[in-house]
């Protein structure tokens, strides 16, 4: 049986069948983009807004990169209008390891929707996308980078995501990193099952989203141990904030089955650059104040080296 959409368009004398989507949403109103396929963070969109995009390692360009393969000016996106013909080109800013376009070496070129485009080690697609990609893309991204069960960023993603802030930061940058992990999950998952451990796992991610701010990340470290990075943030400020963290997993009573119980979380904070200058630095004297944490009763905060 055919459906309102499909009845539509038989109605028209066509060799291809338009979808839906291009009827309503014609190329010229499109909005372009670039979609990390390898090498950084894959299923990324780079919006390419405006009339010129630069790409590069560079903190300031337009459409920063934090590989070290990626010049820090590499190549720059360029919208071109006439009277008749909107479209893209891409051109090379003399990058050292250049910039290839479906393989072949490019100085600039105009760009199709579906190119593939390789600066260093990343290979990108270039793609004109209405209202339906763009939700298929929003989602993608959220499988490959989010885990499922808290809502919060799987390691490697941010990894990459504090990576690419340290690689920006200078003498002035402060943040603060927390490693937390709950107490009593195991008695939970002994005493009521692996179903009310996972219960508690999403919940304390549904926990940690609601504290955070806007700026602030989430990620999942392994289990139901998670890291909590706070930008542009001093220790007594994250403090607080952790503090409201662990008063809340304190406080809240979870129910499977008839049967009521609590956990609770124990966390380690670090400041950067004081207890570190590096990712792998930072993350150790966090995790070093993690254990501190839990050497000291659980349920508590500790600072690295307090």
């Amino acid at each position: 049986m055919l459906n309102d959409d499909t009845a539509k368009f038989q109605n028209y004398d066509m060799t291809m069948v338009t979808p839906p989507g291009d009827l309503y949403e014609p190329p010229a109103s499109r909005k372009a983009s670039l979609i990390v396929l390898e090498g950084w963070e894959i299923g990324r969109e780079i919006e390419v807004a405006g009339p010129e995009v630069v790409i590069g390692r560079a903190a300031n360009v337009s459409a920063p990169i934090p590989v070290p393969s990626i010049s820090r000016q590499h190549a720059k996106i360029v919208r071109v209008t006439s009277d008749d013909n909107n479209y893209y080109e891409i051109v090379d800013l003399g990058s050292m390891n250049g910039t290839r376009v479906n393989n072949n070496s490019v100085e600039s070129i105009r760009l199709e929707n579906g190119d593939r485009i390789q600066m260093g080690d990343v290979l990108l697609r270039f793609v004109l996308r209405d209202s339906v990609d763009e939700r298929y893309h929003q989602e993608v991204h959220r499988l490959i980078h989010y885990d499922q069960l808290t809502g919060l960023l799987k390691l490697t993603a941010f990894k990459q995501q504090l990576e690419a802030d340290i690689q920006k930061a200078d003498s002035s940058t402060k943040f603060v990193l927390a490693m937390t992990d709950l107490d009593g999950l195991k008695k939970v998952n002994d005493t009521y099952g692996h179903a009310a451990g996972a219960m508690v796992v999403r919940e304390m991610g549904q926990m940690i989203r609601d504290i955070l701010r806007p700026d602030d990340r989430g990620g999942l470290f392994g289990g139901d141990e998670t890291m909590l990075y706070f930008p542009n943030t001093a220790m007594d400020e994250a403090k607080a904030i952790t503090e409201r963290l662990r008063t809340t997993i304190e406080g809240r009573i979870f129910e499977m089955q008839g049967h009521r119980f609590q956990v609770s979380i124990s966390q380690g904070l670090a400041e950067w650059p004081l207890h570190g200058n590096s990712m792998e630095s930072i993350l150790a004297a966090a995790d070093g104040a993690l254990y501190a944490a839990k050497a000291a009763g659980r349920n508590c905060i500790r600072v690295a080296g307090e």
